[in-house]
């Protein structure tokens, strides 16, 4: 099984979600839309689809046929503080939801009978109804149906049950064991590292025998619950009474080749979720060895748990050798495993289903865990999905949340899990032991990673590429893809294999099969180095020049060397791994800054499934996937001490007190948007001195002020109470609120660090008692940074006792303005204001292009669902776009105002961009479009009393400047962060519909939509 770097120690890919990623938010969400009903994935996610209430007009999502979870507004009982009569709150500010109380039942019972008319209403059936984490059902809707939900006032949103992603001794790197460790200085020892707390792991299920997750038979109670120890309940339920005062209460379910019998005092906890899957994946799509249990098959899931709360002390072997004893994080913390991710018959059908990880979430509030891990994929440009909305309520319950940054490094925005409730972790280096060395008969010597236990003595060595079968591409057999090599002419040879495409352990069996005895692989690009369980010996090296080595000296030959022969200093650690998703998110115009934090992801040695393995019991994987667990684990030993710390508490405990990671030449790099706050530092997340909280409210004012109407005061995204800061646009001077607790008394005096960046914090010092909270607010104003682009710092607040340290992030904009304008104009001069504030000290040159005529078709319709657009049929308009165009604009207008028409452009790649709102008229515009024939459509979705509507299509390619636009004045003469005027006019116009492009300097731009009418 590969799941696409994102979990897999073999998959040759670091990208995750192209397709999706890098395009408008239009057509990210309609990628995922045309990917979604086919599984068609590519190498990882396609963002879900999903239509808010009140969604931007170009923007929105048009939804298909298929299975969806429907969102409704009204707050789920984790999040429920009154309001209906008779049921009082439900929510908890501190401690843990009691799901089980009457009221929580009460309201429950509430939200289900709300669901029930909602489904009724639209002729749904529903599937499964969740109302703890997440107010919303599951159900397979027709296209009419998902549309008309989208469209009601109490729904959030829809959401396509879309198939996410896996995302890839630590324990020494990070000072936890031995006498002066982190476990013994902090947290009571390992005995007692985590004690009291529960780490629940979404993730592929788990391995019963693995020693990091074997424990005792659990036994009835005798005498009264010990925090920490699990029993048997009167219902043979394993339970145990927790470090906060309250009760986890497990299952674990019976399935395929699982008694459910195989729980212990370490797992109290096994589920599994597969109804999605069976639903969507028919059996011949699945894997013939997956089991529907919550047995591990993968790898994936057994090593994430092992991570996070792997009982300590464990003898670790890997390929007949031995690397010494292995732990947990949190080893005294119990685990409880729901299995949500599932193995197809091929990368297209394997992963997890977003219903199935509500349901999961909702189970794992109701068990009462503390802790939640998810390594698994996500979106980069939205926190409403509804897995994203179940961790805000599990956060509300008082459940700390860790989940995989993402595998799409080093590219800039590809970052997951943007929500300010989650804590999403990039993925760092840790270890410079695990290497080897390739020695050529010429001298020349290169390291690399390499666990293997046997050694290569003087071997001749050649490129793969000129052993070939004569059948091969070159390029394939440079890969060493299966098949790909000439036995006779590898026989005896170690084989040099270009890092890519084909899976890495799949490459040095190609090799082994051929008969070779040895393999190095070699990055092309900076990548991880990774050291994986080979067939054959191998070193992995990242210096491409090996390849230019051999092939300019015909009969070399070389050893492979089990050890770092090169006599150099080995790289220093910890460096960002290539592989880890970088930020600016691009969800809430980059207000919120991401990652969070970074730990180990590269070569994390852990349990994993010996039917995923070859029968191995432990073995390296590298990814984000593993850089989650870790941070989850802190969660359970920050839990299991501070039981009542709230889950953001934890979260800035670890950040502001983690420190930064190092370039190749080991040089501190403050690079926030690669690490986030910095590399985890568990000797100082105890006595954090001051923590940025933060709860329900604040998340809910969130979304709010994202647009999504909940009927709360809205918090900008910029003034979330994080202990991180991020300024996607700055014009003038802005200011960010911030609060703090004091958990250690003292004075704390404020420092800023941003170049280019001036920065006024009020009051500058916080003098406080333990317990005291203080507001303060930072004033940030370009200094002499470079316009449009981000810089990052640090806010620091220091006493003599601690060092408080926030990561931040500022882009200074050239100017904000509308990014589009709509005018009318009676005949063919006219003019519009255009409102315009500049971020530029220096007057703003705009560039203009336009204004270029649409062409307009008239049409007819009747109402009815979108059915999609089909070369055959006669309402497509097929449209040239030329290269070199800047703007692509499509628009239907109505000729009724109370009709509501859809519209839908699909690219030369098949993309669909959807204009789909409930209003009359839509539009899709697109910059810098690809050259090629588009497709356009119009649909009427409704009617007055259903009838037949006429509506014209617009079609507008903007190529070049046609002189008929001018703008005063040009350049802005505005002072930075004043608001002015801009005046743009046109002339010598025709009757019809135009449009034009204003850009500021380097950075925004707007577009500008006349309708000119005759005189």
């Amino acid at each position: 099984m590969t799941y696409p770097q994102e979990g897999s120690r073999v998959q040759d890919t670091s990208v995750h979600g192209r397709g999706v990623r890098g395009r408008s938010p239009a057509s990210r969400l309609a990628a995922a839309v045309a990917l979604a009903t086919s599984l068609l994935i590519g190498q990882g996610l396609a963002a879900p689809a999903w239509a808010a209430a009140d969604p931007p007009a170009e923007d929105a999502p048009s939804l298909d046929a298929g299975r969806y979870i429907v969102m409704l507004k009204d707050r789920p009982v984790a999040a429920y503080t009154g309001g209906v009569e008779g049921i009082p709150g439900t929510a908890v500010a501190n401690g843990k939801l009691d799901a089980g109380s009457a009221e929580s039942q009460r309201y429950s019972a509430h939200l289900e009978s709300q669901q029930t008319r909602l489904a009724a209403a639209e002729g749904v059936a529903i599937r499964d109804s969740y109302t703890l984490a997440v107010n919303g059902f599951s159900a397979e809707l027709s296209a009419e149906q998902a549309n008309s939900l989208a469209k009601d006032g109490s729904v959030l949103a829809v959401v396509k049950d879309s198939l996410h992603k896996i995302d890839y001794s630590s324990t020494e790197f990070l000072g936890l064991p031995g006498s002066g460790g982190v476990w013994a200085e902090h947290f009571g020892g390992e005995a007692n590292a985590g004690k009291g707390t529960v780490v629940g792991v979404l993730d592929t299920g788990y391995t019963p025998g693995n020693p990091f997750l074997a424990g005792q038979q659990v036994k009835p109670l005798s005498g009264a619950p010990v925090v920490g120890e699990p029993y048997l309940s009167p219902a043979n339920q394993i339970t145990m009474l927790k470090a906060d005062g309250s009760t986890f209460a497990g299952v674990c379910e019976a399935g395929d080749q699982f008694a459910g019998t195989e729980c212990n005092g370490k797992v109290i906890g096994a589920r599994y979720y597969d109804e999605a899957f069976k639903a969507i994946v028919p059996p011949t799509l699945r894997s013939s060895k997956e089991t529907f249990s919550p047995l591990d098959i993968n790898n994936h899931g057994s090593h994430t748990a092992s991570t996070a709360a792997g009982n300590s002390d464990v003898s670790q072997a890997v390929g007949g050798r031995d690397f010494g004893k292995g732990s947990g994080v949190a080893p005294a913390a119990k685990l409880a495993i729901y299995k949500v991710c599932w193995e197809g018959a091929s990368p297209a059908t394997t992963g997890c289903f977003a219903s199935s990880g509500v349901e999961a979430i909702e189970d794992a509030i109701r068990d009462g865990v503390d802790v939640l891990s998810y390594s698994i994929s996500g979106t980069n440009n939205s926190t409403v999905d509804p897995v994203s909305i179940a961790f805000l309520n599990a956060a509300a319950a008082g459940i700390f949340v860790a989940a995989s940054a993402g595998n799409s490094g080093p590219a800039a925005s590809t970052v997951n899990h943007a929500a300010p409730w989650m804590t999403s972790v990039a993925a760092s280096t840790h270890s410079s032991s695990l290497r080897g060395t390739v020695e050529l008969s010429s001298g020349e010597k290169f390291a690399g990673a390499s666990i293997m236990a046997t050694e290569v003595a003087d071997a001749p060595i050649a490129l793969a590429a000129t052993l070939k079968t004569a059948e091969a591409l070159e390029a394939n057999a440079a890969l060493c893809a299966p098949g790909t090599l000439d036995p006779a002419k590898t026989a005896g040879r170690i084989v040099v294999c270009d890092r890519g495409v084909v899976d890495r352990t799949a490459k040095s069996l190609t090799v082994s099969q051929a008969g070779g005895v040895g393999m190095v692989l070699v990055n092309l690009t900076p990548n991880s180095l990774d050291v994986d369980l080979h067939s054959i010996p191998t070193v992995h090296v990242e210096d491409p020049a090996i390849k230019e080595a051999v092939a300019a000296e015909a009969g070399l030959t070389a050893s492979l060397v089990s050890t770092d022969t090169t006599g150099q200093d080995p790289p220093p650690v910890p460096q960002i791994a290539g592989f880890s998703s970088r930020g600016p998110t691009l969800a809430a115009n980059s207000d919120l800054l991401k990652p969070d934090i970074a730990a180990p992801g590269v070569g994390v040695l852990a349990a994993v499934s010996p039917v995923g393995s070859n029968g191995q019991n432990f073995g390296f994987l590298s990814g984000t996937s593993m850089a989650a667990p870790h941070i989850a684990g802190f969660g359970a030993l920050l839990l299991g001490k501070n039981a009542l710390w709230s889950p953001a508490a934890v979260k800035s405990a670890m950040m502001t007190t983690a420190y930064d990671l190092v370039d190749a030449e080991g040089n501190p790099v403050h690079d926030v948007f690669a690490q986030g706050a910095g590399q985890i530092d568990p000797a100082r997340i105890a006595t954090p001195g001051l923590v940025y909280d933060a709860g329900p409210s604040d998340w809910l004012g969130f979304l709010q002020g994202q647009g999504h109407q909940l009927g709360v005061a809205p918090v900008a995204a910029k003034d979330v109470n994080l202990p991180s800061i991020a300024i996607g646009g700055l014009t003038g001077t802005q200011t960010v609120t911030r609060t703090v607790t004091a958990l250690t008394a003292g004075s704390y005096s404020a420092d800023v660090d941003i170049p280019g960046i001036t920065a006024e914090v009020t009051p500058d010092v916080l003098t406080l008692k333990e317990g005291e909270k203080a507001t303060f607010t930072v004033q940030f104003t370009n200094s002499g940074a470079t316009l449009d682009a981000f810089v990052g710092g640090s806010l620091t607040w220091s006493s003599d006792e601690t060092a408080v340290r926030s990561p931040v992030a500022i882009r200074s904009v050239t100017a904000v303005a509308p990014a589009v304008v709509n005018a009318s104009s009676a005949g063919g001069s006219g003019s519009v204001v255009i409102p315009v504030t500049s971020g530029s000290p220096e007057p703003i040159d705009v560039t203009v292009k336009g204004l270029a005529k649409a062409n307009s078709t008239a049409i007819s319709l009747v109402p009815g669902p979108y059915t999609g657009i089909k070369d055959a049929a006669n309402d497509v308009q097929v449209v040239n776009v030329p290269a070199g165009s800047s703007l692509a604009r499509f628009a239907v207008n109505s000729a009724n105002p109370a009709a509501d028409f859809d519209l839908y452009v699909v690219s030369p790649a098949g993309l669909l961009y959807p204009g789909a709102t409930p209003a009359a008229n839509e539009a899709v515009s697109i910059k810098d479009p690809v050259a090629g024939d588009w497709k356009v459509t119009a649909n009427l979705f409704a009617s007055p009393g259903n009838a037949a509507t006429a509506a014209s299509v617009d079609v507008m390619i903007l190529a070049g400047d046609a002189g008929n636009l001018t703008l005063s004045p040009n350049p802005l003469t505005i002072e930075n962060g004043a608001s002015g005027e801009l005046t743009a006019s046109w002339t010598g116009l025709e009757a019809g519909n135009w449009t034009g492009l204003m850009t500021f300097g380097t950075g925004p731009s707007t577009q500008l939509n006349v309708a000119v009418t005759a005189q």
